[in-house]
């Protein structure tokens, strides 16, 4: 049945006022008509511009657990049960009938063979790298793990530690380093519900495109409901939301620009949807080697009141967003819980003040070009006090880690003041996703030594999730950085993210992509095949707006 929504909507496009026609919408039919089972031709294509290691190791490898959007913040994977015995002990019973991707078995010797790698090699983003550990066989299906000290973040870490077949370990080892463990080579050497079949994703480098084919010997035979899922990690953010838009079957699924709704909203073949989330825009201040003026807390402080939220919500986030005090996301709910008890009482600089402190300032950005619609919100409010921005724009995020990951030892070989990256919610329901960027000697810190700092952090790490303790460290961590000026705070983000109208995708809170669980419809172009796209199926859908459930 249709629906008729009239509205007219003026966009200011080089100070020219456009009315665009009444559009007349249909309700979305996509979940009546999905594919139930998995079908040999069915097949989507991404783009993932932020991040994408950490979203496809979550689709082609598995671990113990995995993060979730429901109250926990995790499921089971390949554990069925655990206990805490106490704080330093860990007991697991494993999932029977278990296997890697090439049908090889997985039990207990395969736990205790991985853990030995990882040790050799762990991720370098938490403290999990500094603590020591035991794993105990108990019998073909139980172990557990036993910690030398104590380390409240261990469970949350298992989440990102995945298990490789014996042929992997022996032939590429355990890759860890600053961006986590991935697959380096396609091959059926994980667990996850797809095989990397073509090219690969490590942060720091990676191809423009890769491969995933759905994984036979995956545990829970009900998944995955696509057969074939093309990667695109770098294209040009015009190009991507043409793809989408205007040529069907180019593109599936695309994070956009807030400032490109409209676009989506009026395509024959995409359809709006937007859900909230924890994922940041993070905009980093080089306090290493960077224009020494930044050095100046005070001239920190100015340049983050020169920036209005509201402005850039109403004006630049088309209201996809939250106001927020801090780096990280007011959606979390520790944050929301410690901004309840606490309140932000900023002593403000006069104008006279900002003028002082910032006219003249010229800055180096160096950015992706997907964020160029959010820096010239900021670049037009910076303006008002004399600061000028350069750019650098880049459409691959691993040009940004290239010299993110290297300025705190003084080895980026490009200079740059205000870097942004795409902080996608990788470590899910924790805070420790901004957090991370504030420790010293951490390859992710732009801002030098910080010895107060360090101090909250390991507090951070030894302090159970949930109490009165936990609250009061996150609370010291949020307002040391806030009163540092340590980035630049931008709003809180929306995810708004441009489907295929034949897909049918609930987007997760954090930096998920849950491949295994999207369904397309028997309309879509993988099936449809030479078939027109039915006409009645053009008309604009309205924009969906997720609810996340904590269940």
């Amino acid at each position: 049945m249709f629906k008729y929504f009239l509205f007219f909507i003026l966009l200011l496009d080089n100070l020219n006022a456009v009315v665009i026609k009444p559009l007349k919408f249909i309700d979305d039919s996509s979940s009546q008509r999905v594919v139930e089972k998995l079908h040999p031709k069915s097949h989507i294509n991404i783009f993932l511009p932020s991040i994408p290691y950490s979203y496809i190791a979550k689709n082609t490898n598995a671990g113990l657990i995995r993060s979730s959007d429901n109250n926990k913040g995790w499921v089971y994977d390949l554990a069925k049960t655990h206990t805490r015995v106490d704080d330093y002990t860990y007991e697991f019973e494993l999932r029977e009938g278990l296997k890697f991707q090439d049908g090889t078995d997985f039990d207990t010797d395969s736990v205790v063979e991985n853990l030995d790698y990882f040790k050799k090699s762990p991720i370098l983003y938490t403290n999990i790298d500094n603590i020591d550990f035991d794993v105990i066989k108990l019998d073909k299906h139980r172990f557990k793990i036993l910690l030398k000290q104590k380390y409240e973040m261990f469970f949350s870490d298992l989440a990102r530690i995945y298990f490789y077949s014996k042929k992997y370990l022996d032939t590429y080892g355990f890759k860890g380093a600053e961006t986590g463990s991935a697959i380096q080579a396609p091959g059926p050497f994980g667990m996850g519900p797809y095989i990397l079949a073509q090219g690969f994703a490590l942060g720091e480098k990676q191809t423009s495109k890769l491969e995933l084919e759905a994984n036979p010997y995956y545990w829970n035979a009900d998944f995955p409901k696509i057969k074939r899922v093309t990667v695109y990690t770098q294209l040009n953010t015009n190009e991507a939301i043409k793809m989408i838009t205007q040529e069907e079957g180019k593109l599936d699924i695309v994070p956009i620009p807030f400032n490109k709704k409209i676009e989506v909203l009026r395509s024959k073949y995409a359809k709006l949807i937007i859900s909230e989330s924890t994922n940041n825009f993070i905009v980093f201040f080089n306090l290493i080697n960077g224009n020494k003026k930044l050095r100046n807390t005070e001239l920190r402080v100015a340049l983050n009141q020169a920036i209005n939220q509201e402005n850039l919500l109403n004006f630049v986030y088309k209201n996809e967003g939250f106001f927020s005090p801090f780096a990280t996301s007011v959606n979390y709910k520790i944050v929301k819980k410690v901004l309840e008890n606490c309140e932000v009482n900023d002593s403000k600089f006069s104008k006279d003040k900002m003028i002082e402190l910032l006219s003249g300032l010229q800055l180096n950005v160096f950015t992706q070009d997907r964020f160029m619609f959010l820096w010239k919100g900021i670049e037009y409010q910076l303006r008002e006090y004399g600061v000028t921005l350069n750019y650098t724009i880049t459409n691959s995020e691993k040009d940004i880690y290239a010299q993110l990951l290297t300025t705190n030892k003084s080895k980026n070989t490009k200079e740059w003041d205000l870097l942004i990256w795409g902080d996608d919610d990788w470590y899910y329901a924790n805070p420790w996703t901004v957090f991370f960027i504030y420790e010293n000697d951490s390859a992710w810190s732009t801002i030098g030594k910080d010895d107060l700092m360090s101090k909250y952090i390991n507090t951070f790490f030894e302090t159970k999730i949930g109490t009165k303790k936990y609250e009061k460290i996150v609370s010291k961590i949020l307002y040391r950085a806030r009163d540092k000026a340590y980035t630049l705070r931008v709003p809180s983000p929306n995810k708004v993210i441009a489907v295929n109208k034949e897909v049918v995708f609930k987007p997760y809170k954090g930096a998920i992509i849950p491949l295994w669980n999207i369904q397309i419809t028997k309309d879509h172009w993988s099936i449809r095949g030479e078939k027109p796209y039915p006409k009645d199926l053009h008309a604009p859908i309205k924009a969906q707006r997720i609810e996340n459930e904590n269940n």
